[in-house]
């Protein structure tokens, strides 16, 4: 199976610590309440964000999706899904700052829907 690109989206506060050391195991969780010891990212910029911000956001908070193409080393996890759609990917290795490429930033709607 190819998964080429994947996105990641993280509070916009978290940007100067990713851009230092790229997306590392462990961090405070935005979406969790542990530690996880995996990286989650989804096969396009909007399923990330329903996965992430979408829920977790707060309203008018800023965030930033990063995409990331896999490595033969990287150690892959598909979540279970149902249908033809990919959902979630998990990596559970850290990912450097060399494979990550800023896409942009988007806030969570004040108002609505969060996507």
């Amino acid at each position: 199976m190819i998964l080429h690109p994947l996105f990641h989206w993280s509070p916009t506060e978290r940007r100067p610590q990713i851009q230092r050391r790229g997306l590392v195991l462990r961090s405070r969780p935005v979406a969790h309440t542990f530690r996880a010891d995996y990286l989650c990212f989804s096969t396009s910029p909007s399923q990330a964000w329903a996965l992430s911000a979408g829920v977790f956001g707060e309203r008018g908070q800023e965030w930033d999706c990063w995409q990331m193409s896999l490595d033969r080393l990287d150690e892959v996890e598909v979540r279970e899904f149902f249908g033809n759609r990919v959902e979630e990917v998990r990596v559970r290795n850290p990912i450097p700052k060399s494979r990550l490429w800023f896409v942009g930033s988007r806030a969570v709607p004040l108002r609505g829907r969060r996507w």
